[in-house]
Formats: structure tokens, C-alpha cells, sequence
């Protein structure tokens, strides 16, 4: 779960309300899995190795399949905590099976008025709610233009010039060094 564009966000888990480390993805047959994973510190194990303690949270699965299939005359597909974009696409599938239902002639003239009275109702909402999602989309954008300006790399400056000479040549056996820092801490 990234948050985003060039910043990096805290998750917190809808489980337990605790910062994610990370997500894990577990396939289980057909089925795709997640779960949070918060990292605890570390811990010296029966061996007296030291590991990472970690706590894990179930999120649910990718998709609910089995339960999908009783709402399916909606049209719903019931994603997991993890799907980014999932009330979006409720949304949707809620409109396409209402006109569905219209032009198959599936929906009683009783059901039909009291869709149209919700839909009234929350007209005025929806409307309302897309002015705040613009603002705070604006908001957002500017926020990540101005982290993006911070972020970005300075132009290299010459060193500073100092009096005493510098040593310009590689001692033996000191070439460009490829392999990983070596520690100098003993």
C-alpha cells in the first residue's frame, strides 16, 4: 500500500489501528490473501539468534468470492480492505444494475420510486461531497508540488577551496570499490 506519489504514507491498520510495515500477499489456491505487517523490534530467538519480531493482522482476501455471488444482481463484486478504488467501483455497479434492471423491464413501478426517491435524496449529498473531494484533491495537489519542489536534487557545488594540497591519486589497491560498505564499527 503506497500512498503515494513520491511521499511515502503511514498506513494504519483498519484491524488494530496500528502503522503497517508492510503488506503481505499470501495465494492460497485460487485465492489471493493480505495481511498487515507491523514491525515489533527485534528479539533473540531459542538459538540465540537475533530476528525481527513481527505481528500480523488479517485484512481479507483480494476479492470475497462466495459472498460476491449473493449480491451478484447488483452487479457488486466485494473487494478486499487492501483494493484501492473499491467504493468507486460500488458506485458504479450500483448505477449500471439500476439501468440494467430498467431496460429489462426487472424492476417493479414501486421499486422504482423509491429508488428515485434515495437517488433524490442524495443528489444534494453527492453533489456536495464532489465539491469537498475537489477541494480536497486541489489541497492534496499542492501539498505533493511543494514536497516534490523540497525533494528535489540540488545542483552539485564545487568543493571548497582549501590551502593544503589534496591527494588526487588512488593508493595501492584502493580501486572503485563495488561490493557492499564494509562496517567500521569492530
Amino acid at each position: 500500500m503506497r500512498g503515494l506519489e513520491g511521499q511515502p504514507r503511514v498506513m494504519v491498520c483498519p484491524r488494530c489501528g496500528q502503522p503497517i510495515s508492510y503488506v503481505e500477499r499470501q495465494r492460497r489456491g485460487s485465492q489471493v490473501y493480505y495481511l498487515a505487517v507491523h514491525y515489533e523490534g527485534y528479539e533473540r530467538g531459542p538459538d540465540g539468534r537475533v530476528r525481527k519480531r513481527v505481528r500480523k493482522c488479517y485484512l481479507g482476501p483480494a476479492e470475497y468470492i462466495e459472498v460476491s455471488k449473493l449480491h451478484s444482481d447488483l452487479g457488486l463484486t466485494l473487494k478486499g480492505l487492501t483494493e484501492e478504488g473499491r467504493e468507486r467501483d460500488y458506485m458504479e455497479a450500483l448505477v449500471r444494475s439500476v439501468r440494467d434492471r430498467i431496460r429489462g423491464g426487472r424492476l417493479t413501478a414501486e421499486g422504482a420510486r423509491e429508488l428515485a426517491a434515495v437517488f433524490s435524496r442524495f443528489s444534494e449529498e453527492l453533489k456536495e461531497l464532489a465539491r469537498e473531494l475537489g477541494e480536497y484533491a486541489a489541497g492534496e495537489a499542492a501539498k505533493e508540488a511543494i514536497n516534490e519542489t523540497v525533494a528535489k536534487s540540488q545542483p552539485l557545488k564545487a568543493p571548497p577551496m582549501t590551502s593544503q594540497p589534496q591527494a588526487t591519486e588512488a593508493r595501492q589497491g584502493e580501486g572503485r570499490h563495488t561490493g557492499p560498505p564494509q562496517c567500521s564499527c569492530g
